[in-house]
């Protein structure tokens, strides 16, 4: 996960956005207003869409459910590639 924005000081930043990684793939990044509580994923892959718009605690939440999507994926192309 790269961080966009980072706070520093003890106040939140305006804004905070992450970038959410698979691997050596940027599948897509979460942010948040100081205003709201939760993060909003925002797809960079069609093949996340399914995600693009849901509201995460935490970046890590975020990269948690990207990973459970993707894992059919990677598990049907090794069966393709045997």
């Amino acid at each position: 996960m790269s961080q966009f924005y980072s706070a520093s000081s003890r106040t939140r930043p305006a804004q905070q956005a992450y970038v959410i990684e698979i691997g050596e793939a940027q599948i897509g990044l979460v942010s948040r207003r100081a205003d709201e509580r939760d993060f909003t994923f925002i797809a960079a892959s069609s093949a996340f869409h399914a995600l693009d718009g849901r509201r995460f605690a935490s970046p890590g939440a975020a990269e948690s459910a990207a990973r459970r999507l993707a894992a059919p994926r990677r598990a049907s192309s090794l069966r393709l590639a045997s």
